[in-house]
């Protein structure tokens, strides 16, 4: 086997990665400001608004784009690239359709559910009309750029609405702030809305100038035939996308009122809901475009190879090798280092919440890690068809999640941090079944004494960045960056021979 295929999947996944980290960079630069406007509170709302507006794009069109990606994948390795503009229609016409559908009802019900959370004004839920079906079309266009393994409307179409929403989300939420803490959190979606219908115009000219299928006449039967396997797909995926942001939207109704049974009071229950969303998942979420970038640019890939006879051995060890082998120092060295990020940057925030938010951030890190690791698996079960498996995975971990949140929440010595433990406990248990399914599927393996150095090389990294950056040596900014450079040479020396293992040429030439 030659290199053309992993090279292709690597080209692809570095251009999300990179595009992920200017994103997330962008991402952080926009909500650290926004917080200091905002206060605490404010991006505690936000995130309240936010967890609903994720639920309700995902069941707009959580599956939209795996499905487009898996499927389009498949038809190029069959020769059937005729079906690719059937399966694009059909998803623009459901997600786009639902996304129309779900925007009324937040038109209508908007107000009750802003009473529900004691939020003052229901205006951010009204631009939700907007904002879904908008977020239908960007997520359609790029799974069928996917489909094609050209990663770069994707990335581009990111960085675009990313920057939209830096400059003016920053902008309009600085203005409506004038009238209020609640205002403020409207302009700052308002912000979001525009950079959703820019990012989308670009895409559409890119598919205008780019498309790869030509007007065909179908048949009936052909038209429905296609139609229906595009829906096979679509709907369990698009279900089981909606259970992680189903059960965000459920703590974020319920976790306020919980907290407050353990003892908290109201304001400091918002205060530890946005510190743990809006300021310590934003930060330590940052890992995890790791992981989307090397999925998200698998799926086609493997797709096609299993749809050709071959199941992907080789390409399916050497990505999760180099997930694992990026996602690890990458977790723990921002939290090594977070205790002093986030006293630089978080000025108001009280000596108390700062150790509560380290303290989030280090058992976070193994929720991340596992996450990871169930993002990688559900692409492989997606990449062999397995819809329902997934769909049915996903509500065994999602209903395990929810009921840990909402028993554990209410007890003084857990409160917040029974989200960390429910969302653990998820994502162990669906990697648990996930691998039981696999291991009749397709062929890998990762040897235990190769995630042995990883977890090695990682351990010392942390303790040596830990406790450097947490000296006197230095002013804090220096003690950082050199403590990331610290980080990096510890990692990299301690686990080189894993390092030589993912480059190695030896296996490959003897595969498929």
């Amino acid at each position: 086997m030659k290199f053309k295929s992993l090279n292709k999947v690597g080209g692809g996944a570095l251009i999300l990665l990179i595009s992920g980290v200017i994103c997330k960079c962008l991402g952080a630069f926009f909500r650290l400001p926004l917080t200091n406007m905002l206060g605490i509170e404010g991006i505690g709302v936000f995130q309240l608004v936010m967890s609903l507006y994720a639920f309700a794009l995902v069941v707009t069109s959580g599956g939209v784009s795996s499905s487009l990606s898996k499927l389009i994948g498949s038809a190029r390795a069959g020769e059937r690239t005729e079906k690719v503009r059937i399966y694009l229609k059909q998803a623009l016409l459901i997600s786009v359709g639902i996304g129309l559908g779900l925007g009324v009802l937040f038109l209508i019900f908007g107000k009750y559910i802003a009473i529900f959370q004691n939020i003052e004004n229901p205006s951010s839920y009204y631009l939700f009309a907007l904002m879904l079906p908008l977020g239908a079309g960007l997520a359609t266009l790029r799974g069928y750029f996917q489909g094609y393994e050209n990663m770069l409307p994707t990335a581009l179409s990111q960085i675009i609405e990313q920057v939209v929403k830096f400059a003016f989300g920053l902008l309009f939420a600085y203005y409506f702030s004038k009238f209020g803490m609640v205002q403020g959190v409207f302009g700052a979606f308002l912000g979001v809305t525009l950079s959703e219908l820019v990012s989308l115009i670009f895409l559409f000219i890119y598919y205008e100038v780019k498309k790869h299928s030509k007007k065909e006449i179908y048949s009936k039967e052909f038209l429905k035939s296609t139609r229906k396997e595009f829906n096979s797909a679509n709907f369990p995926l698009t279900l089981s996308a909606s259970i992680l942001p189903l059960v965000n939207a459920f703590e974020g109704l319920v976790i306020i009122p919980r907290l407050v049974r353990s003892g908290l009071t109201s304001s400091f229950a918002t205060e530890l809901f946005g510190l743990q969303v809006g300021v310590v998942g934003a930060i330590l979420n940052f890992p995890l475009i790791i992981s989307i970038a090397v999925t998200t640019a698998l799926l086609p890939n493997i797709s096609y190879h299993i749809s050709k006879g071959s199941g992907g051995k080789v390409i399916i060890e050497k990505g999760l090798k180099t997930l694992l082998y990026l996602i690890l120092p990458t977790t723990f060295g921002m939290v090594a280092i977070s205790k002093e990020v986030l006293d630089l940057v978080y000025n108001d925030m009280t000596p108390l919440l700062i150790s509560i938010a380290f303290n989030l951030m280090f058992y976070g890190g193994f929720s991340i890690v596992f996450t990871a690791l169930m993002q990688y698996i559900i692409m492989l079960l997606q990449a062999n068809g397995q819809f329902n498996f997934i769909l049915l995975i996903t509500i065994i971990g999602g209903a395990i999640k929810a009921t840990l949140s909402f028993t554990l929440s209410a007890i003084p010595s857990i409160n917040i941090y029974a989200i960390l433990l429910g969302n653990i406990a998820m994502t162990t248990l669906v990697c648990l079944l996930g691998l039981v399914k696999l291991k009749k599927l397709v062929s890998f393996s990762l040897p235990i004494s190769q995630v042995a150095v990883l977890f090695f090389g990682t351990a010392l990294m942390y303790l040596a960045v830990y406790t450097f950056v947490n000296s006197s040596y230095f002013s804090p900014i220096v003690n950082i960056l050199l403590g990331v450079v610290l980080g990096v040479v510890v990692y990299v020396v301690l686990t080189i021979s894993f390092l030589l293992k993912i480059f190695t040429r030896k296996k490959v030439k003897n595969t498929v």
